[in-house]
């Protein structure tokens, strides 16, 4: 249903991230009213990420509704994993999620019937698609390295699905290791390799003491055998995209996620591509950074509200591509 005027209240976008939760108050245009960021804990369990969420969103609102009025329209969610009817599957970092009917309980929590939930890397590249560093992109890619590892492949502006709604969950990619454990064994073998995640993890265990993912990355300017495992990381990382891209034949390649821009990742992935692909794309880093999630949820929102697909307005960024 297509509505006449924008004036009847606001709109919603919550992204469920790795380490934290994001959430902005907008008109139905786009443009951000109220923002505000909280840790996700996700090992607490869902019931708590949501308890924290709801009372995080509840002053969101309460603000929202004094400086503009009206009331809350539509109420757009982004997570990781793959949205069913009967939970949130693929969401290995987010206990209870498997059992989570996120929409349901957005419902019923905020009192309206439109609400929208996606995967949080769709949304991100759905809005790189619309507004951002594939707009305009007949066949890209966006590849998402953070928490955790996934991309999403957009046709003719449109983010690929797949049967299942799980196209584009190359975490789960076998890296051909002797020792690796696939998914029917509870493993991840790309994304435990290479993800963020990963690399903090297996820097904690190569020094005896826990590292944080930043951590790794300084220490790997002074201590050999860090810059060997994220060399070796960074190089895997490449093999992949360059296998991707020879599947695709994408004119670009979007990087984002929380590690979009650590020194070396587009410098890898751009290597590998010269050498492997006889059409390498062009590598850009995400417009919208580590808030391309946030910003799809923006984007679903304004789409659900308006009844179809919305033009950019004053979400637009120009693309970044990395030098």
């Amino acid at each position: 249903m297509q509505h006449s005027s924008y004036d009847d209240g606001f709109l919603l976008a919550i992204d469920f991230g790795g380490t934290k939760i994001a959430m902005a108050s907008v008109t139905a245009s786009g443009q951000r009213i109220h923002e505000t960021e909280i840790p996700t804990l996700a090992e607490e369990g869902a019931e708590r990420v949501l308890a924290r969420m709801f009372e995080a969103a509840s002053s969101i609102l309460s603000n929202t509704a004094v400086e503009v009025g009206g009331s809350l329209l539509v109420v757009a969610a982004v997570t990781p994993g793959i949205v069913q009817s009967d939970g949130i599957h693929l969401a290995p970092n987010n206990p209870g999620w498997e059992r989570l009917r996120l929409a349901q309980r957005l419902r019923e929590r905020f009192g309206i019937e439109s609400v929208s939930v996606e995967t949080d890397v769709k949304a991100a590249a759905l809005a790189e698609a619309r507004c951002g560093a594939l707009a305009d992109v007949e066949c890209g890619l966006y590849l998402n390295v953070g928490t955790g590892l996934a991309a999403a492949a957009v046709i003719g502006g449109k983010v690929l699905r797949g049967a299942h709604g799980a196209a584009g969950e190359i975490g789960y990619q076998l890296r051909g290791a002797r020792d690796e454990v696939p998914f029917a064994g509870g493993g991840a073998p790309l994304e435990n390799f290479i993800s963020g995640r990963a690399i903090a993890e297996r820097t904690s265990v190569l020094l005896g003491r826990a590292v944080s993912t930043r951590e790794a990355f300084e220490l790997s300017k002074s201590v050999p055998q860090v810059a060997a495992l994220i060399d070796d990381a960074l190089d895997g990382l490449g093999v992949h995209v360059a296998n991707m891209a020879l599947l695709l034949d994408p004119s670009r390649i979007v990087v984002g996620g929380g590690m979009a821009r650590v020194p070396g990742i587009v410098a890898a992935i751009r290597s590998r591509l010269e050498t492997a692909v006889p059409y390498p794309p062009e590598v850009a880093v995400a417009a919208f950074g580590n808030r391309a999630a946030l910003q799809g949820a923006i984007v679903a929102a304004m789409d659900a509200w308006a009844g179809g697909k919305v033009s950019c307005g004053n979400t637009r960024r120009p693309a970044a591509v990395a030098g």
